[in-house]
């Protein structure tokens, strides 16, 4: 009787194949979960503009105004104004902004601390407090950083943003005009930008937007460097700005008038500007360095999400012609409306 030699498995050949086709439908399907993955993400970072937007959009049908974008030598920014239109008031309850006869409500501590619990120190637990609508999250960032003013004073883990209002079309440096302030010399022409005692603005309204709430941008993405803030450590940023960093709610250095791109952008920069140096305080191209603060940028490969004026989401092209692209922050006709938005 001949013994049986059939086989209850795979030869060592055949088990390497399987192993080798597997391995290249993995490879194959990485590309498409992939693209799923940051899909959703863009989608989620759509549905937190269009929120910020709409509250914004409610604060003005509110007040008959848009926030200021930042107030100088207060340190408050657009978004404290709207955290009761997006579902954050309590929030906003715990926070006072100005000085009274006991003193400054700050924005940040004179130097590290375990808990500022004093009532003066409220505002450092605000800001402190990460808000999912202001990341996107495809951005790579942390939910809380240590950031030190250019006066030296401390947030321990301070919430970055993702998001600034559109303050200009035009302009490319945050210390011209200081503060970004709108007045009858500097004529700041987006519809969020800068107020201080010095230099009051009007806030605008909705119904000034000359060129059309839908064609006109409030709310961008811009990407918080959270490298350069981390290697920083605990130096003082400079007066002038030296770190592409964005922050929500309030700030010391516009406390003092410093760094109004951590609030506001503007589209006088084209979208996801990048540079092939550092900038520090020595660097000698320091206009550059300032552009790049005010530049709206983004994680998404090819756009960044806008948020428009009329509560509408729109991808824009980093390769939008750059005319176009600064007539998109102006509220009263850098460009002709039929030059606004690619068809």
């Amino acid at each position: 009787m001949r013994p049986d030699y059939r086989r209850d498995g795979f030869t060592l050949v055949e088990l390497l194949v399987v192993i080798a086709i597997i391995a290249v439908l993995i490879l194959l399907l990485l590309p498409a979960v992939n693209a799923a993955r940051e899909a959703a993400r863009r989608a989620q970072c759509q549905n937190n503009i269009k929120n910020i937007t709409l509250a914004v959009v409610n604060y003005e049908s509110a007040l008959r105004k848009l926030p200021i974008g930042i107030n100088c030598g207060e340190g408050s920014m657009w978004s404290m104004h709207i955290l009761p239109y997006m579902e954050e008031e309590n929030l906003r309850n715990i926070m006072t902004v100005g000085e009274n006869k006991r003193g400054n409500f700050q924005w940040a501590h004179p130097g590290p601390y375990r808990r500022p619990l004093k009532k003066y120190y409220e505002n450092i637990q605000a800001v402190e407090t990460t808000i999912s609508l202001f990341r996107c999250p495809t951005a790579p960032m942390p939910s809380n950083q240590y950031d030190v003013s250019s006066d030296s004073w401390h947030v321990m883990a301070r919430a970055p943003s993702s998001y600034l209002a559109c303050a200009s079309g035009l302009v490319t440096n945050q210390n011209v005009p200081r503060c970004l302030t709108n007045t009858r010399s500097t004529k700041m022409d987006g519809v969020m930008y800068g107020h201080s005692k010095d230099d009051p603005a009007r806030p605008i309204e909705l119904k000034k937007i000359e060129d059309g709430t839908s064609k006109t941008i409030m709310i961008g993405e811009a990407l918080h460097d959270s490298i350069t803030v981390a290697r920083r450590g605990r130096r003082p940023e400079s007066a002038h700005g030296d770190r592409k960093d964005h922050w929500y709610i309030g700030s010391d250095d516009i406390d003092i008038y410093n760094d109004a791109s951590e609030a506001l952008g503007s589209t006088g920069v084209l979208p996801n500007l990048q540079l092939q140096f550092e900038c520090t305080i020595k660097t000698s191209r320091r206009a550059e360095c300032q552009a790049l603060q005010l530049s709206f940028s983004s994680a998404h490969p090819g756009i960044i999400m806008a948020g428009m004026c009329d509560g509408s989401v729109r991808a824009v092209e980093e390769s939008i012609d750059a005319t176009v692209w600064s007539g998109m922050g102006t509220r009263s006709g850098q460009t002709s409306l039929k030059q606004r938005l690619p068809r």
